[in-house]
């Protein structure tokens, strides 16, 4: 009888020490998962080169705060070069990088692809934009996902300020080793001001929702977005 005690302890311990480092794993990641009506900052800076009449290269850098704004969790990365075919559409292609924070979630990298269409009718500019991206996880996942988006700018009277709305659809197409589901995942509403602040330099300042699909659950990101758009030439 005596020894049974010993072996019945050396095995609880034995399934505790299994156990913890689990369930510690899976506290972890739910720590990750943003909360339903996070507040985040982002901070958006873009650079536009024009090469030509028709060449131009761009490069679009983006931080985000989230937590209520109180924790760096992510920057992205986007250079690509631009190619106007007629005075209303262009193409687009680069490379973008995904780095997220803190350092055990993943990051995500990979080329893109755009057709864009621009156009006037008097004073109000439309825009429109179809993007593909092929983002390759570290474990060698590939998600490859189509964002279509569509804005308007229309002026504020004779003032140097704009008015500025757009929607952005976000369709997972193929989803294989990435954890996430293929389909209609992410959708962004943005609604803000912009004004030129100099001979090159233009800032925009406004409010987004970022409502997106996570394990059959539907989360909602409020965003405060600041950005500035600088022209070389």
């Amino acid at each position: 009888m005596g020894p049974r005690p010993n072996r019945f302890l050396a095995t609880l311990l034995a399934a505790l020490a299994f156990a913890t480092p689990a369930a510690a794993q899976h506290h972890h990641q739910r720590a990750l998962a943003t909360p339903n009506n996070d507040l985040w900052l982002t901070n958006t800076v873009g650079i536009e080169y024009q090469i030509d009449p028709q060449w131009s290269f761009h490069l679009e850098s983006q931080l985000q705060i989230d937590r209520d704004i109180t924790r760096l969790r992510g920057l992205e990365v986007r250079p690509g070069f631009e190619y106007a075919f007629s005075p209303h559409w262009a193409a687009a292609a680069g490379y973008v990088q995904y780095q997220r924070y803190p350092a055990p979630l993943r990051t995500l990298r990979g080329p893109f692809q755009d057709i864009l269409h621009r156009n006037q009718f008097g004073k109000i500019n439309f825009a429109g934009r179809l993007r593909n991206e092929e983002l390759f996880f570290e474990n060698t996942a590939l998600l490859v996902r189509t964002r279509v988006l569509a804005g308007i700018r229309i002026p504020i009277g004779e003032s140097p300020w704009e008015f500025a709305f757009s929607d952005e659809i976000f369709i997972n197409l193929k989803v294989d080793g990435t954890g996430r589901e293929a389909g209609l995942h992410q959708n962004r509403t943005y609604v803000g001001f912009g004004r030129p602040v100099g001979e090159h330099l233009k800032m925009s300042a406004g409010y987004e929702l970022d409502t997106y699909e996570a394990h059959g659950m539907y989360r909602n990101v409020h965003q405060i977005r600041i950005g500035f758009a600088y022209r070389l030439n």
